[in-house]
């Protein structure tokens, strides 16, 4: 039995692995930044990261009126003709053709869904970035701005650094939905209860 890697399949993992390597090459070479502070807590998580379930909603409705105008026509063309061919009359020379066609047919809806499918993703993370660049961040609202700001507690640049990453994970958090949001606090809320809910030895 032969291992063989195929690197046109695994690419995206080794460029996210080289680019992590790299970063804490760089980080243990150069930056050596202290961790920053954040302050969670449980009974304001809901509210401190409701305006970015809500802008996710509004970031969700926008696409789907920005692309359902474009795409559904032809899909609605596609789905008719898988119909069409649904409703051939049953015959024993052409069940063979018809088999054919409806797999033929379903290839392309499914094709074209999933091209829907890669225009709103992008669609949504353009959107999701302009939102997180203009103030609703994940990360924003549990740090401690004043120290932040402060040089002499925070190293140069990395308040920048943190902003930077705070617009990556938020517009990623916003293009994946509200439900992705909520299902971070639930995870969240739920990992708390089980720790108090765990007995004491």
């Amino acid at each position: 039995m032969s291992l063989t890697f195929d690197f046109n399949k695994h690419w995206p993992l080794l460029v996210s692995v080289g680019m992590a390597l790299t970063g804490v090459a760089v980080f243990g070479a150069a930056l050596k930044w202290d961790g920053l502070s954040l302050t969670v807590k449980l009974t304001e998580l809901s509210g401190l990261l409701a305006p970015l379930a809500f802008a996710s909603a509004v970031v969700e409705r926008a696409v789907e009126i920005v692309v359902s105008p474009w795409r559904d026509a032809d899909a609605s063309k596609l789905e008719k003709a898988i119909s069409v061919i649904k409703a051939r009359p049953a015959d024993p020379a052409a069940d063979a053709q018809n088999a054919k066609d409806l797999m033929a047919a379903s290839d392309r809806l499914d094709e074209y869904r999933g091209d829907t499918q890669q225009i709103a993703f992008g669609v949504s993370l353009t959107l999701s970035i302009l939102v997180s660049m203009a103030g609703v961040r994940a990360l924003a609202p549990f740090a401690d701005v004043a120290k932040l700001n402060n040089q002499v507690v925070t190293k140069p640049g990395q308040h920048l650094f943190f902003l930077c990453v705070d617009v990556v994970l938020s517009a990623g958090l916003l293009a994946g939905g509200a439900d992705g949001i909520h299902s971070v606090v639930n995870a969240v809320t739920s990992f708390f209860d089980n720790t108090v809910a765990k007995p004491k030895v």
